[in-house]
């Protein structure tokens, strides 16, 4: 069974990030879940940080809840006063990765979510360059699909692995990049760089 994936929305705020996991959840490498409240945060942040349009981002939500029905996790906020975590804003997060069953809740913040409180839960937090390369180990076949898939769809600008590898680097997930390179290496017969 692959496995339970609950995602904070850092891990889905940016494009590139958020489309490889859900490409991997159609491969069936993972399976993927959020609440409303997640998605309302990545969202918010891309439209008032990054300055996107808001009804684009509601268009990427809206295919995002299309392709993954069962991805969307509700009833939860009943459990978050039973929770305490170091920062109590966070605890809509847990909540809901508790409500969906995850055994995995992937983060860019792994303070936030110390591992002995989600240990109750039988949740471990991952930072996503550490998810990335277990996925890969556990599914490489589907793995690959859905890196190949990313590429493809990749058009503005056009992106191939070395480039998606540089920018995990820029986004400090080395140890993805490193794979994605090992994987060029390996098709290319000669060593990447």
């Amino acid at each position: 069974m692959p496995p339970r994936l609950f995602l904070d929305a850092n891990v889905l705020y940016m494009a590139l990030l958020r489309d490889l996991l859900l490409r991997l959840a159609v491969e069936g490498v993972c399976q993927v879940h959020w609440s409303a409240e997640v998605q309302r945060e990545w969202k918010r942040h891309l439209v008032d940080d990054a300055g996107y349009a808001e009804t684009a981002i509601a268009r990427t939500q809206a295919r995002m809840d299309a392709a993954f029905p069962q991805a969307q996790v509700t009833d939860y906020q009943g459990l978050i006063p039973e929770l305490s975590l170091p920062d109590a804003a966070d605890r809509h997060v847990l909540a809901a990765a508790v409500q969906a069953r995850a055994n995995v809740l992937v983060t860019f913040n792994l303070k936030d979510f110390p591992p002995g409180v989600l240990d109750e839960h039988v949740i471990v937090p991952l930072h996503l360059d550490a998810l990335l390369p277990r996925l890969w180990t556990e599914s490489p076949d589907g793995f690959r699909l859905a890196l190949g898939r990313l590429v493809a769809s990749l058009k503005a600008p056009p992106m191939d692995l070395e480039d998606i590898a540089t920018a995990l680097e820029k986004l400090q997930m080395p140890q993805t990049a490193m794979l994605l390179r090992e994987e060029v290496e390996a098709v290319d017969g000669q060593p990447a760089g």
